[in-house]
């Protein structure tokens, strides 16, 4: 029996353009890169959609699209600006979803949460939109339905999976610790739930949702994963082939997922070590490239899961990285010093809900939701006013963005970014007639928030959102 090998990269860069220009600012530590977005394009989004395999004597004797052979989600807020810089980069990523059709009749992009943020968090409105957003802006790229979705961090909820599976979703990608117990399915034999334990990651599950529905989760292989993200297993392309062998079992599924930036940025030439491995794997005649929309329609789950929740991959507390100090942290000697976390998603969900009012206040006869929800498919919007509110409702949805909090200091690119998000969307706030002054009361509600650079968060804000706003 053959062995199925999936390889999942999710490729995403927090937003980095200015609120007000549109244009990403010098970042003088991505030197000699103007920003961040093109250093990474140029070590890793590039890269992989040509990547050199070499031949004996060092030259290089053919490209390969990594893309095309592996399971992959781009970052909506990303694809926009690589569309915009980098358009050749952005059409590649394109084709080798179209190619991955031609080769197994399925397309290998899984679609993204638009503003990645931590839907678990988010308000049932947002995680909707959330969803929405993500799946318009994949019709928009590929020309398909998105069969997959990926889930910012993997972090999920019930309700989370509720809307996925209503909006069409078919399947998502979640750690193997995010599994509470299993069982298999038998119409005729009901089998007891058991704990998930050593979870076997090499076939699909099949979750039951409250409304009926159900949604296919795919866990990936902690250790193997473990291994290409932290412990060098991109130093030899074949020794990265023959671990995704011997990880699997016949006629099962081995599947790893890591950040995409894994292969060229983090561990430089990861993506050429890649490229090796899937030239090694597609000439093995026992195994199996795959990706999980293919898998999917040939193996059917016959086990069903109920998960932890809410969780996450990157958080061993659930979902506490983005709302509370819980100990988590880059540098273990900062563990336990963000409590700045939960003041500032307190802060940023009290802006929230009065946005929200004036933005309702202000649609007029319009559904203001349905609204929101469909502006990626309406096209241009004419009247100045309600495209003022709608951006002021992107800002505020990009207020969110999970980089705000994932990092140890409030001083860093991420949450100073975020910041910028809700400056501009109180601009918009003023712009289009809001009344109740907002943005002292909002800078009183930040009083939490210290950085190592400013002693106040007032101080940060002078000093990093206003020059930004200043231009």
């Amino acid at each position: 029996m053959k062995r199925y090998v999936c390889i999942h990269g999710h490729f995403y860069q927090p937003p980095r353009e200015n609120p007000w220009t549109g244009r990403v600012d010098l970042q003088p530590t991505a030197a000699p890169f103007p920003d961040w977005n093109h250093r990474i394009t140029a070590e890793c989004y590039g890269p992989n959609t040509r990547a050199a395999i070499l031949a004996r004597d060092g030259s290089v004797a053919e490209r390969l699209n990594n893309l095309a052979y592996i399971s992959f989600d781009f970052g909506p807020t990303l694809l926009r600006w690589l569309e915009a810089e980098h358009p050749r980069v952005h059409d590649d990523i394109v084709l080798a979803d179209r190619m991955a059709v031609e080769r197994t009749g399925h397309g290998c992009a899984m679609a993204q949460a638009y503003h990645h943020a931590i839907l678990p968090l988010c308000s049932p409105r947002d995680r909707r939109t959330e969803v929405r957003w993500g799946i318009a802006d994949f019709w928009r790229r590929f020309q398909r339905a998105p069969g997959g979705m990926w889930l910012p961090e993997t972090a999920v909820s019930t309700s989370t999976l509720e809307i996925l599976a209503e909006e069409g979703i078919t399947f998502t990608l979640l750690a193997p610790r995010q599994a509470a117990q299993v069982r298999g399915i038998d119409a005729e034999d009901a089998q007891p739930w058991q704990p998930a334990g050593d979870l076997d990651c090499s076939r699909p599950y099949q979750v039951a949702l409250p409304s009926g529905r159900t949604i296919v989760v795919f866990f990936y292989d902690g250790p193997t994963s473990q291994g290409v993200a932290f412990e060098g297993l991109l130093h030899d392309g074949a020794g990265f082939a023959r671990r995704l062998i011997q990880a699997g079992r016949p006629g099962g599924l081995v599947s790893i997922a890591t950040d995409g930036e894994s292969y060229g940025h983090h561990h430089r030439h990861g993506e050429m070590a890649l490229a090796f491995a899937l030239k090694r794997l597609l000439a093995e005649p026992e195994v199996e490239l795959t990706h999980y929309a293919a898998y999917l329609a040939e193996h059917p789950p016959s086990w069903e899961a109920r998960l932890i929740e809410p969780s996450s991959w990157s958080c061993a507390h659930g979902v506490g990285r983005w709302s509370e100090n819980c100990g988590c942290a880059i540098d273990p000697a900062r563990s336990l010093k963000q409590t700045w976390r939960a003041p500032l998603r307190a802060a940023l969900s009290w802006l929230r809900d009065r946005l929200d009012a004036h933005f309702v206040e202000h649609c007029g006869e319009r559904d203001p939701w349905s609204l929101r929800d469909a502006w990626h498919e309406v096209g241009p919007i004419e009247d100045e006013r309600l495209l003022s509110l709608l951006q002021m409702q992107n800002a505020r949805l990009m207020m969110f963005t999970s980089c705000g909090w994932f990092f140890d200091d409030p001083g860093g690119l991420e949450t100073v970014q975020i910041l910028r998000y809700a400056w501009r969307a109180l601009d918009l706030y003023e712009q289009t007639g809001g009344e109740a002054p907002l943005r002292d009361e909002f800078l009183d509600r930040l009083e939490g928030l210290r950085s190592r650079e400013a002693a106040t968060a007032r101080e940060l804000v002078a000093t990093r959102v206003e020059s930004a706003r200043r231009g």
